[in-house]
């Protein structure tokens, strides 16, 4: 037995997909780690209000943020040469350098209905850094993939640990001198920035990773071509997949203030920690190793789905399991006694967010399976059964927690039909092989 697990801690310390996964795993760790660590600093320094205002800013930006690369910067992953990968960047930057001056120009139309949507009436000038966001999202989005690619991932890992101490180490410092909304928008955007700086120059600048051949038009027609899915399924995906984790925020804001929509966005960042870490590791890794899988009709492919999806759902039980026995009194000792209501709401959320991690191995290949337009019709399904969900609660049983609850229960069936279509698809494709 002592031979046995000896020879299986060897295999896994050998085992590049391991290391890869620890790699990521232990930046998003460590990054989660700083955000937590700073958190009860900042929630007694900003109130609901302020978190709210973020929640409603964060929400508008990840809608239109697919937008910034028309959905192509996911691509990256997939060309087998550094030259058809670089198209594809430069593809990706040019729908940049088009989408951000329209979004421009769409706050200025709505410039009045965008600050009533994220509490910023106050400040609606504010709203001006959306486009600019967007350009930064964008370049960010590229090289984030092609670190994905060429397998960089402890470059990028260690470059989002260092832009979210910075970011929180600005929070906080900012926050004694104007604990607001506005401040915590700001801190935002310019983390976005700061992790760009770092990850370019941590990063060699060869093959793909050469940032000088992402820019211009050279092959971004046959590029745009050759991926016209992620275009065509993944971006309206993306969009109304951003709405629909949305929702909550925007109609929490109208319906019962910043406040609310403070409470949610706590109790999400707090619940999505665990998401991230081992959702984003595992996703980020799994994703080029499920695709060469497949791509190469290997017989286990069904297997590595399996043993991905059990594993993460076999994790998410501990920490969610806890939160949904003792939500509000965990949150209101850790945050302040003005914060047990997220934890109200931390009850309800946690078993739709344990469904949302256990089935990122399953979501990683769906790509690679073609089901892109599976995607897009069911977010549209998504989107409707979501907003019904929050609707009913807040307009007919006139509770934010009922609303909450419902969303959370349509959310769970969606995981669960996602997971379900994703193993047939895999069924059928190995019987084929």
């Amino acid at each position: 037995m002592s031979n046995s697990l000896r020879s299986r801690i060897n295999y896994f310390s050998r085992s590049k997909f391991v290391r890869n996964v620890l790699a990521v795993a232990t930046g998003v760790a460590a990054a989660q780690a700083i955000s937590l660590a700073f958190m009860p600093f900042l929630t007694r320094l900003y109130g609901p209000e302020a978190f709210g205002a973020l929640a409603a800013f964060t929400a508008i930006i990840n809608i239109i943020t697919p937008l910034a690369t028309l959905g192509y910067a996911n691509a990256i992953v997939m060309p087998k040469t550094d030259e058809e990968a670089n198209a594809v960047a430069r593809l990706s930057l040019v729908s940049a350098a088009i989408v951000s001056p329209i979004v421009l120009i769409s706050v200025y139309v709505f410039q009045l209905q965008l600050a009533k949507l994220t509490g910023l009436e106050n400040q609606p000038n504010l709203l001006y850094l959306i486009p600019i966001s967007l350009l930064l999202v964008a370049l960010l989005s590229v090289a984030n993939q092609v670190a994905i690619r060429e397998g960089l991932f402890k470059a990028k890992s260690s470059s989002y640990v260092a832009s979210t101490f910075i970011m929180n180490l600005g929070k906080l410092g900012a926050g004694y001198i104007s604990a607001t909304g506005i401040t915590l928008i700001i801190f935002l955007i310019i983390s976005k920035l700061i992790n760009y700086i770092i990850l370019m120059a941590r990063v060699p600048k060869v093959g793909a990773f050469n940032f000088r051949h992402w820019f211009g038009l050279n092959g971004i027609q046959k590029a745009a071509l050759d991926n016209k899915d992620f275009a065509i399924y993944r971006l309206p995906q993306s969009i109304l997949n951003a709405a629909a984790v949305g929702l909550p925020v925007i109609l929490l804001t109208n319906y019962y203030g910043s406040s609310a929509a403070g409470y949610y966005s706590l109790t999400t960042l707090i619940l999505g920690a665990p998401v991230l870490l081992l959702g984003q590791s595992v996703g980020e890794v799994f994703y080029p190793k499920i695709t060469n899988a497949i791509r190469q009709q290997a017989s286990n492919s069904l297997q590595l789905v399996i043993k991905a999806t059990l594993a993460l759902g076999g994790v998410a039980i501990i920490p969610f399991g806890t939160v949904m026995l003792f939500g509000p009194d965990l949150f209101a000792f850790a945050f302040g006694e003005q914060w047990k209501t997220a934890g109200e709401y931390a009850q309800w959320i946690a078993p739709w967010l344990a469904c949302v991690l256990a089935t990122r191995g399953i979501l990683a290949a769906f790509p690679i399976l073609n089901l892109q337009s599976y995607l897009l019709v069911q977010e549209v399904f998504s989107i409707i059964l979501r907003s019904l969900a929050l609707i009913v609660g807040l307009k007919y049983y006139q509770s934010d927690l009922i609303a909450i609850a419902l969303f959370s229960v349509v959310g769970i069936m969606l995981m669960l039909g996602l997971a379900i279509v994703g193993v047939k698809k895999l069924i059928k494709e190995s019987r084929l092989w």
